[in-house]
């Protein structure tokens, strides 16, 4: 029997090792090489747009300047191959830095030292009728290279995690200007993991606001926006759990790390890196406990609702069974029926089947089900 071809779309699928092909959906503008050139008494800045331009500009300056070089958008192959190529970046290595949806990591050459993570940022945006706030994230790769040089490469988004480095690095008291490359790797990191942060206390923020929404909800039926932005809550906090996890390994990959680019001095900045993961991934499982929890409650809240209907429909139904019952007794169309020629028969019924209603009515009530 012949078996349905795979589904052979997915850009990764049969290629060869170490081809490089972007797996990303970034706008096809032209790639911006920002160089920074600097040393405790120097610095300078310089944006090109060809490679060839920016080669024979840090070919001027030694191993005594630290030269970082971000690469904003990865799209252009041929110009990440040029970078590559300078550096003698693996295919592999660059493979995965243009693989959009790659596991952070860290990994040590010959040349060079690669660690791939991911930024997240919340941006807010409009989602159907109502504003919403979205988790939106990047890939982010940086290379350590062996001539105090550190190439950082970004996916042309709207919210850049570096800029505050490059603040930094305008004032020449600053310690990252008294550093080597390795102190800049560990302070690109430290940026990056800081929005983690921001985007833990922007989950809190939601998770209260939605508390508070659930609490008010009146309603008897489930509300679908309310119950939709709980699904999104635990999305998000799925997605960035997913990442930092991983960020923790990563992280203690580095300082287990005996390359000598790395300094000593270094490792115990980036121990205070790992601590703050640490401290994100509690965050995280605690807001995933809450948010487990609001669902729970949410859906209880709502049953208990539906369950008082219920129970208020089932007292009115126990309530006239008896009178119904006596209705249709005295409403059979039989000749013989001694009550029917009475007088008062007629009055002598609805009195009964008002003292009937009334002793039920009592008997819920000292058994409090009303």
């Amino acid at each position: 029997m012949k078996h349905p071809d795979p589904d052979i779309t997915h850009p990764k699928i049969g290629l060869a090792p170490g081809t490089i092909k972007y797996t990303g959906s970034a706008p096809k503008e032209r790639v911006k090489l920002t160089v920074f050139v600097y040393n405790e008494s120097f610095i300078e800045m310089k944006v090109y747009y060809d490679w060839s331009e920016l080669e024979k500009y840090i070919q001027k300056f030694d191993d005594s300047y630290v030269k970082w070089l971000n690469v904003d958008g990865i799209n252009h192959i041929h110009l990440i191959e040029k970078v590559g190529e300078h550096y003698k970046v693996h295919s592999l290595s660059l493979e995965d830095i243009v693989h959009i949806e790659q596991r952070p990591k860290f990994e040590e050459f010959d040349h060079y030292l690669m660690c791939i993570f991911r930024a997240f940022y919340y941006l807010e945006g409009s989602d159907d009728a109502h504003k919403m706030q979205n988790l939106i994230s990047e890939q982010l790769s940086v290379v350590l290279a062996k001539d105090n040089t550190l190439i950082s490469f970004q996916e042309n988004i709207s919210v850049d995690p570096f800029e505050i480095i490059r603040k930094r690095l305008s004032n020449n008291k600053s310690k990252i200007r008294r550093a080597k490359a390795d102190y800049l790797f560990y302070a690109l990191l430290d940026a990056t993991i800081d929005y983690y942060f921001l985007c833990v206390e922007k989950l809190g923020d939601r998770i209260e606001g939605l508390e508070s929404e659930v609490i008010k909800d009146k309603s008897i039926s489930i509300s679908a926006k309310n119950l939709f932005k709980i699904y999104r809550l635990k999305k998000d906090i799925i997605q960035l759990r997913k990442i930092v996890w991983p960020m923790r390994d990563m992280v203690n990959s580095i300082l287990h790390s005996d390359n000598e680019m790395i300094s000593e001095n270094t490792k115990f900045y980036l121990r205070d890196v790992y601590d703050h993961v640490v401290r994100i991934i509690d965050g995280i499982e605690t807001q995933r406990e809450l948010v487990s929890g609001l669902i729970d409650f949410y859906l209880s809240m709502n049953a208990n609702k539906m369950n008082d209907v219920m129970k208020f429909l089932t007292m009115i139904s126990t309530i006239f069974i008896p009178v119904t019952f006596i209705a249709g007794i005295y409403g059979m169309n039989f000749d013989i029926m001694p009550e029917l020629r009475h007088p008062y028969g007629y009055f002598i019924v609805l009195i009964l089947m008002f003292i009937i209603i009334l002793t039920l009515l009592f008997y819920f009530r000292k058994k409090r089900w009303m």
